[in-house]
Order: structure tokens, then C-alpha cells, then sequence
């Protein structure tokens, strides 16, 4: 809360210690809970002060009070109106710059971003050394997209206030947004160190190992801070169950998915996940009946249309897979995104997500499948964060860059996501392994092949689906 000093045109001694008396009585309220006697005695207040002149500056700086509490109860409409009318009462600097501070936190939850930008900035001009004032610019900063300024804010805040957790964390998200991954993870280990208690700390540093191709380590540290599970939140429970899937550990990635899904059975991405590593097992009709459950949770994420539309398809339904496939092209995959947080904008961010070329806008027998069906059947398991809802060639175009390589962020990711390609294959329908492009499902084994020999692989492949050929059989020469 601000605790407003007296100055030639602010309180008198009487005043501050009248509003001292109020800042006390309301902390003792909020220790025990009660809120709403904080308000009460805010607005009995008010209503004993009056309109009298004199009372002009005590009632400013409670009326900066109270929307702080505004602020904390999520109340950022009734937050700004305080702050402004405080502001038009005429206070003195210091209690200028705290209005314009809590008007910038009412605007950055209103996500009104360049206003809470233009606030947070006059706030310190009249306070050009407060922290909280750096951080609250550079949190507006990062949300309009300028990260170098952000960066630099956040820079001049932890020369401040070393010991500060928040602000390396944050300097690490802003790091991870402009592709600086060494600085990133120099950061959040910083953030870790300094606060060690801190689970989101540690997400944070497995998603940054994940982006670079550290399964292994991501899912070592998860193992560290989470334990069994039983007292994480769902985002980390999933995201250890999605590390588990990519490192081919199907049965932990399974009992992760079944845990969230008991443990928050209101939460549609619980059910997601979970269809995503029964389709991984080759369960399709356990696969159906999660994908379902998400559904009727929230009718709107795309996520569990894409699941139940790709069980739907490696059942052989192809008409009913279809409908939901196209309704999940309507909109972005949501769980990548959640999954993932900032990192996704580094491996997801932007990527096609229409699904109509896949499905084939051209007329097709019924039950008829491709090589890009198969495809699809993989994406839509999660295997690669941000890709399980884009059509095949545009998949393959995010994934090489202009000389024919894989981009180096997806790699590895790819290299697990192939490794689990065979035991997808051998549980698809007869009609679609019979269109494989001559690929033997029985015979497929990429256990051994390292990311070069995948990289190779998919770069012929590559070449051949934008010529309009059948793939190459891994393991065999060209026909």
C-alpha cells in the first residue's frame, strides 16, 4: 500500500496520522480476511471527510489506497476511477506517482497495454528509482512486443534490486521472446536460486531445455519439483506428462494425463492430454471417450476436436473425423500454448493451423488415406508442440529452412516424435496403411537412427511430397 509523507502541499501531521491510523486498521482486516470491512470503513470514511477543501489530499491518498484494493480484488474499473479522481483532487509527487501506478496495473489487467505503458512511465518520471514502477513498464513493454526495451527496464530494475526473483524471471521470458536462450536460461536459473520454493521458476527452466532439444534435463527437473504430482498445479502435471510422451515413455505419460484428469476433472485440457497418449498407445477408443469429455467441457477448444477427430480417423471414420477436423482448423490449437507459455511463441508461434489441405478439398473415395493422413494421425498426438493441428506441407515447411535443414529448435523434438511413428503406424486402419506410400508398418524401426538419419530421411521425403512422389522407404534405395 503507498504510505503518503507530509509535504508543503500534502497532509498535515493531523492528516497523516489519521491516514496511518486507516492503513493499519485495514492491514489488521486483510490478515484476517475481511475485505469487506476494509471497504466499509474506506467509504465511512469518505463519507465523514465530505467535500470540505481541506480534506482534499486525505482523501486522495485513500482513495489511492482503496484502489489498491480494487487492484488486488480484480476490480480494475473501479481501480482507475479512484486513481483518476485522486488524481484530479491534486496531490503532491509522490502520491501522483503512486495513482499513476495503480491507474497502469488497472489498465495492464483491463490489457490496455499502451495506456498501462504511457502510466507506468510518468509514474517514474516522479519516481525514477521505484522497482515496482520498472516492473510494472516492462510487463506493458513485453505485451506490445517491444522486447529490447523491455529488456533494458528490467535491466535498470535488477541493478536496484538484485535479489528480486521476479525480475530475472521476467528478464527470462523477455530473453526467451527475443531468441537469446543463453541469457534466458542464465536468467531463470538466477530466478531459481534466489527463490528455489518457487514451482513456476522451474517450469519455466524445463519448457527454455525443452525449446533446446533437452528432453532428458526438462523432464529431470520436472521429476525434481513435482514428485508424484500430488501437489502440482495442472500445467505442470500436463507438461510432464507431454515430456513423457515425447521421450517415449508412454505408460508415465499416461498415469500424468489420468492424474490430471482426477485431479481437476472440470479442466478440458486434462482431457486432451489424455486422448493425445491413449492415441500415442494406440488406444483409439479410450482416446474417443477422453477427447469427448473435453468436448463437452468446453464446446469451443479446438484441441479436443482435433483429438477426437484424429481418433476418429485412425478408427477408419473418415466422414465423422472430417467434421471435427475441420471445426478444429476454425481455430488455434489452445494446448501447445498452455503448455508451453512463452516458449511457444519460439517453436509455435505463428505456424499454420488449418487443417482443409490435409483433409483434401479435391473429391476422395470414402476411407481413401495417404502418406499425409498418416501424418496427420502423428501431429495430432502432441508429439511436436504447436504442430499437432497444421496440414502436412505446411508442417514440413515450418520444420526446414531454406538449404533443406531442420530448424535447430525442432530437432530433437522431431527426432522423438519419429521414434514413436511406428507403433502410431502399426494401430492405424487397414485402408490407411495400405496408402504409406510403400512403408511397412511391421518393418518400420527407428529406434537406432540418430537426428541426422531422421534429418535425412525427412529431407528426401520432404522433396518428394513438394514433387509430388511417393516417399522413400526409409532403409531403401530410390525405385
Amino acid at each position: 500500500m503507498s504510505s503518503p509523507h507530509k509535504s508543503a502541499e500534502s497532509l498535515t501531521d493531523e492528516q497523516l496520522g489519521q491516514f496511518d491510523r486507516i492503513a493499519e486498521t485495514i492491514e489488521n482486516f486483510l490478515d484476517e480476511g475481511a475485505i469487506s470491512d476494509a471497504f466499509l470503513l474506506l467509504g465511512e470514511t469518505f463519507e465523514a471527510l465530505g467535500e470540505d477543501p481541506e480534506h482534499k489530499a486525505l482523501r486522495a491518498a485513500l482513495l489511492i489506497l482503496r484502489a489498491e484494493l480494487f487492484i488486488d480484488q480484480d476490480d480494475s474499473d473501479a481501480a482507475l476511477a479512484d486513481a483518476k479522481l485522486a488524481l484530479s483532487l491534486g496531490v503532491d509527487d509522490e502520491g501522483k506517482a503512486a495513482a499513476h501506478s495503480v491507474a497502469g496495473w488497472a489498465y495492464f489487467n483491463l490489457e490496455s497495454y499502451e495506456d498501462a505503458r504511457e502510466r507506468f512511465s510518468e509514474a517514474l518520471k516522479l519516481s525514477p528509482e521505484e522497482v515496482m514502477f520498472m516492473h510494472g513498464l516492462a510487463l506493458s513493454l513485453q505485451e506490445i512486443g517491444e522486447f529490447e526495451q523491455a529488456r533494458d527496464v528490467l535491466t535498470g530494475a535488477i541493478e536496484l534490486d538484485d535479489e528480486d526473483a521476479d525480475l530475472f524471471a521476467l528478464r527470462s521470458e523477455v530473453n526467451l521472446q527475443l531468441e537469446d536462450m543463453e541469457a534466458a536460461e542464465a536468467d531463470i536459473r538466477q530466478a531459481r536460486e534466489l527463490d528455489d520454493e518457487e514451482p513456476d521458476y522451474a517450469l519455466s527452466l524445463a519448457r527454455l531445455m525443452l525449446v533446446t532439444e533437452r528432453i532428458e534435463d526438462a523432464l529431470g527437473i520436472m521429476n525434481d519439483v513435482i514428485g508424484d504430482g500430488h501437489d502440482a498445479s495442472l500445467e505442470a502435471i500436463l507438461f510432464r506428462s507431454h515430456l513423457r510422451l515425447l521421450a517415449g515413455q508412454n505408460k508415465e505419460a499416461n498415469a500424468d494425463a489420468m492424474s490430471a484428469s482426477n485431479r481437476f476433472p472440470d479442466e478440458a485440457f486434462a482431457f486432451v492430454q489424455l486422448a493425445n497418449v491413449q492415441l500415442a498407445q494406440g488406444n483409439t477408443s479410450m482416446a474417443l471417450r477422453a477427447a469427448e469429455r473435453a468436448i463437452g467441457l468446453d464446446p469451443s477448444l479446438a484441441d479436443g476436436y482435433l483429438a477426437r477427430g484424429t481418433a476418429l480417423h485412425m478408427s477408419g471414420k473418415t466422414d465423422e473425423a472430417r467434421k471435427d477436423l475441420e471445426r478444429a482448423s476454425a481455430a488455434p490449437a489452445e494446448l501447445p500454448m498452455f503448455l508451453l507459455g512463452s516458449a511457444f511463441d519460439v517453436i509455435g508461434g505463428g505456424m499454420d493451423n488449418s487443417l482443409l489441405e490435409m483433409l483434401g478439398e479435391t473429391s476422395k473415395p470414402a476411407g481413401a488415406a495417404g502418406f499425409e493422413d498418416a501424418f496427420a494421425a502423428l501431429g495430432g498426438m502432441g508429439g511436436l508442440p504447436g504442430m499437432g493441428n497444421m496440414d502436412p506441407m505446411a508442417m514440413l515447411g515450418q520444420m526446414f529452412d531454406d538449404s533443406g535443414n531442420i530448424r535447430g529448435p525442432l530437432k530433437g523434438l522431431f527426432e522423438m516424435a519419429m521414434k514413436n511413428a511406428p507403433q502410431i503406424m502399426k494401430n492405424m486402419p487397414d485402408s490407411m496403411k495400405a496408402n504409406l506410400g510403400g512403408i511397412d508398418p511391421e518393418k518400420l524401426d527407428m529406434s537406432n537412427l540418430s537426428a541426422d538419419d531422421i534429418e535425412e530421411q525427412m529431407r528426401e521425403f520432404y522433396q518428394k511430397m513438394k514433387s509430388s512422389k511417393s516417399p522413400k522407404k526409409p532403409g531403401t534405395d530410390d525405385e
